[in-house]
């Protein structure tokens, strides 16, 4: 029998291509992970799991941009991509796509190689992946793209600033991994015209941002960005566009004040159950 989220996953992959964007897989406590970047292994597996049964094809977002020709690329395809270069993108969600067979796009802040998560904290065990694991990353197939130096917010900057975080980031990736570097990411999706000229200027094919804030343009391509919270029925709704405006009205802002103990009580309810079964 089909479920009614893989009637409506098949729907959607009849209308349209997603991009979901994300950070990282990792088992991390709510209280080690306060902006919920990273997204627990069993429900990575079930979203991947229900695209593959709604019959997506899974391409990295510089093979999706490539099928684009001015406009949405056709339907049917999806692309995973994942912000920052969190360590975990290597020993968690690599293993992961090999399991299940499909590609991914990895955005890296070069600033932040080798160095400690500025966004988890340090009880997480999660930091920036190394030189060594971006080579190791790319060599698997994985695409490897820029997120700038310092991780700014793009659309603050002037354009100066704008063309040496893109450009340096750009170079220092190429340095890395030996291979190209097409695709880019803004920061916090934050982005202007003085930023997408930087992206153009540097040679890049396409960049990427989210939360609602671009749609099918080549330098500002939409993406779902999904959190470590989001159960299926938000990452649906999140891939169909049907979330954001949602999220941003005075009735979802009511919502969500009304239900924000019940969420603290069940996060923490969950918590206690995952350190009572470890």
């Amino acid at each position: 029998m089909t479920s009614p989220l893989l009637a409506a996953a098949r729907r959607l992959r009849r209308r349209r291509s997603v991009i979901v964007g994300g950070h990282g897989v990792a088992d991390v406590p709510a209280a080690y992970d306060p902006e919920n970047l990273c997204v627990a292994p069993d429900r990575f597996r079930a979203q991947v799991e229900l695209l593959l049964g709604a019959g997506l094809q899974f391409v990295t977002v510089a093979e999706l941009t490539e099928r684009m020709n001015g406009e949405a690329p056709p339907p049917g395809f999806a692309a995973l991509s994942f912000d920052d270069g969190m360590d975990n993108n290597l020993s968690v969600l690599l293993p992961l796509l090999r399991e299940y067979g499909v590609p991914a796009t990895v955005y890296v802040t070069t600033g932040l190689i080798g160095r400690p998560n500025p966004w988890l904290d340090p009880r997480a065990g999660t930091r920036m992946m190394t030189a060594d694991e971006l080579r190791e990353l790319a060599a698997a197939g994985v695409e490897i793209g820029g997120h700038t130096v310092t991780h700014p917010d793009l659309s603050l900057l002037d354009a100066e600033a704008c063309r040496r975080e893109v450009r340096d980031s750009r170079d220092t990736l190429r340095d890395v991994t030996g291979g190209p570097v097409t695709t880019f990411a803004y920061p916090f999706c934050g982005f202007g015209p003085v930023a997408q000229a930087a992206v153009r200027e540097a040679g890049f094919s396409a960049a990427v941002t989210g939360e609602g804030r671009g749609s099918w343009e080549r330098f500002a391509i939409d993406r779902a960005m999904v959190t470590g919270v989001d159960g299926l029925p938000a990452f649906l709704a999140k891939l169909a566009g049907l979330y954001q405006p949602v999220y941003d009205s005075p009735a979802g802002a009511a919502a969500r004040a009304a239900t924000r103990r019940p969420r603290r009580l069940t996060r923490a309810l969950r918590e206690r159950r995952r350190r009572a079964a470890a």
